[in-house]
């Protein structure tokens, strides 16, 4: 007796889940990288629109073979287009003694987050975004976004986050 599993399967049978996607799923899938690949929403405004997680959005996108990166929304164009610098400080912990994924959160976050803001680190550990906008309403939306998928990245490596910015030179607070 050799004492492998499929010794005490019946003769022609296969154990396991299936791999692939389920059709539903696939569907979802498909929905998901048109959606990433159009760049009009947000992650997050899609894992909203697909009732679906960030983390299993990316498998989708992983599953289809879509490069995954920084992401860049199309930058607003108009006549009243504006960008507005953006200090930012953040704060990542673990949760506890027994978790590490304080580094690779923040790596993430800043591939993730900050790569469509031309994000720079000062040497005080703040972060300089320039973040374009067409009106106040439109940057309030950027920055609660900003600040959730922060949130969220952070939350997938176990650790906490804390996250405050402020517009420079304007008397405006997110966080």
């Amino acid at each position: 007796m050799s004492g492998h599993r499929q010794d005490y399967r019946p003769p022609g049978r296969v154990g396991g889940r299936p791999k692939g996607l389920l059709s539903e799923a696939e569907a979802t899938a498909m929905a998901a990288e048109a959606l990433y690949g159009e760049r009009r929403l947000s992650v997050s405004a899609i894992t909203q629109t697909l009732h679906v997680s960030k983390s299993t959005l990316y498998s989708y996108l992983r599953l289809r073979g879509v490069e995954i990166g920084p992401y860049e929304k199309p930058a607003y164009v108009g006549d009243d287009a504006k960008a507005a610098t953006i200090l930012l400080s953040l704060r990542i912990e673990n949760n506890s003694k027994f978790v590490r994924g304080k580094k690779r959160a923040m790596e993430d976050i800043e591939r993730c987050c900050f790569g469509e803001y031309n994000a720079k680190r000062w040497p005080n550990g703040e972060y300089v975004l320039k973040v374009p906008y067409s009106s106040d309403e439109d940057l309030d939306q950027i920055m609660e976004e900003l600040l959730g998928d922060i949130a969220s990245h952070a939350d997938e490596r176990n650790c906490l986050s804390e996250s405050d910015a402020r517009m420079h030179k304007a008397d405006r607070h997110w966080g």
